[in-house]
């Protein structure tokens, strides 16, 4: 089982509260690289910067839906992930 980041509601959570890489890495107190490679798909994320995303958007847990799907790699399926 894998976190996938909803990268459109990023986007448009981004766009509400008005922040850029930037802003939004210093609110996530996170590199401003962290938040490019998430956003560019090259890093996936994790236990720190799951809790961290929702509190940038004033997000609780009830809200992880809004902004992460649950993936699962199925066997032989070649690394391809399914969405849930």
């Amino acid at each position: 089982m894998k976190i996938l980041l909803k990268q459109d509601a990023l986007g448009t959570l981004m766009r509400q509260y008005n922040y850029d890489p930037y802003s939004l890495a210093s609110r996530m107190n996170v590199a401003p690289s962290t938040i490019y490679r998430v956003m560019n798909g090259d890093r996936g994320v994790g236990g720190e910067l799951i809790p961290k995303l929702l509190r940038a958007f004033d997000l609780s847990e009830k809200d992880f839906d809004k902004l992460f799907i649950f993936s699962e790699v199925l066997p032989n399926s070649n690394g391809k992930e399914v969405a849930k």
